[in-house]
């Protein structure tokens, strides 16, 4: 077993309450006496810092990767959350929205060096580059969406756009490669594929090697899905379905590990700068947080 288990945390938009789910699952995960670090890895608006309780982190991952710090632990500040530490982003450092390839490599390696049991890496929300290389660097990832259709259907261009990014970056330089890739890409194209299975059962009459190599790069990975803000019996049942498509067009399996229904509580707990569950929350709050961290623990721990 991995050590630390990182588990990057996406979503295709804003505001379906990424960081809030980051922040408890965690402090579920350090109540059961796991510890537990923080990474707030959103170079472009970082806000993980405020549901934990720190209101202004002293330092960030702008002084680590401007050399001001030498070791990614010494800008590690503890967190309300007993036990548990947090790396911050910064949202007001404009160079590091679009951090430069060696960056993102410097951050991605170090992390897996942290010395804690799970470690949750909170991501920027959206499709570019940097945010689906980050979530496509580690075994494990979240992503999140809300019921309604718009946040269904840019979850699923986010897993899509980190596929077909991961399997990109599994050939560098390889040019030949990369156009193959292109083709499922963007399946409207001529000669383009509507399912990844389709797109890997051509690609191996010419690269055998190669495509054995992306479908095993596609088992390895362990995908999680997380519904918010769920109203209904029927919200509950958007997340079978996306899970359905993801697995049809993308080849992936996708765990709808649950969900979290819409109550005051999480609005609540954010402005008191804190994990909702730590603040008292409504038995069925508890109990949806419960249950998806509950299911997190036993997909990463065999």
């Amino acid at each position: 077993m991995e050590r630390p288990i990182v588990i990057s945390v996406g979503s295709g938009k804003g505001g379906v309450g990424k960081s809030s789910l980051t922040a408890n699952v965690g402090a579920l995960l350090a109540g059961k006496g796991y510890r537990v670090g923080f990474v707030d890895a959103d170079l472009e608006g970082a806000n993980l810092h405020l549901c934990l309780g720190v209101r202004r982190p002293r330092l960030n991952l702008q002084d680590y990767l401007s050399g001001r710090v030498k070791d990614l632990r010494e800008i590690a500040v503890e967190t309300i959350v007993p036990g548990t530490w947090l790396v911050s982003g910064a949202s007001d450092i404009l160079q590091l929205s679009n951090p430069r390839f060696g960056h993102k490599q410097k951050i991605i390696t170090n992390l897996k060096k942290l010395d804690a049991d799970y470690l949750l890496v909170d991501l920027g929300a959206g499709t570019d580059n940097t945010v689906v290389d980050f979530f496509g660097s580690f075994s494990y990832g979240i992503v999140i969406a809300d019921v309604l259709p718009a946040s269904v259907e840019t979850a699923y261009g986010f897993l899509k756009n980190a596929t077909v990014r991961g399997l990109s970056r599994l050939f560098p330089g390889r040019k030949d490669i990369h156009e193959q890739i292109r083709r499922f890409s963007d399946s409207r194209a001529p000669g383009g594929f509507a399912t990844l299975e389709r797109f890997l059962a051509s690609l191996a009459a010419a690269f055998p090697a190669e495509s054995r190599a992306m479908k095993e790069w596609i088992a390895a990975r362990r995908i999680l899905l997380v519904l918010n803000m769920v109203r209904s019996r029927e919200d509950v049942a958007a997340g079978a379905r996306l899970a359905e498509i993801v697995k049809k067009y993308l080849s992936v399996n996708l765990f709808y590990v649950g969900y979290v229904a819409y109550t005051n509580d999480i609005r609540r707990s954010l402005r008191r700068l804190r994990p909702a569950v730590l603040d008292g929350p409504s038995a069925q709050t508890r109990e949806c947080f419960a249950a998806v961290t509950a299911n997190i623990e036993a997909l990463t721990r065999g």
